[in-house]
């Protein structure tokens, strides 16, 4: 009962001390930073408008950040209410 879990872990000494965890569950951890990286990635670029999963870029004077389609600076239509909230803040900045 003891083994167990070093054999799921790939801790127990088949082929060398280290070689059964770097290709057992140890390949895990990197599969598992790499799609963390890309999540935070693309969280920290997305458009702030509530639905939206677009890359935006910065709207001047304010803490957010819209698509090409939210952007106050563009002719487009609104989705969704906190649209507003973005270009009256852009609004108030002066800009």
């Amino acid at each position: 009962m003891g083994h167990w879990l070093g054999y799921w872990l790939g801790l127990t000494n088949a082929a060398g001390p280290v070689y059964s965890f770097w290709s057992g569950f140890g390949s895990d951890l990197g599969e598992l930073a790499l799609l963390g990286g890309v999540i935070s990635i693309a969280r920290h670029g997305n458009c702030h408008v509530r639905g939206c999963l677009r890359f935006g870029k910065p709207v001047a004077g304010t803490p957010y950040r819209a698509c090409h389609t939210h952007h106050p600076d563009h002719e487009g239509s609104a989705r969704n209410v906190s649209l507003e909230t973005i270009v009256k803040a852009h609004e108030d900045s002066g800009q």
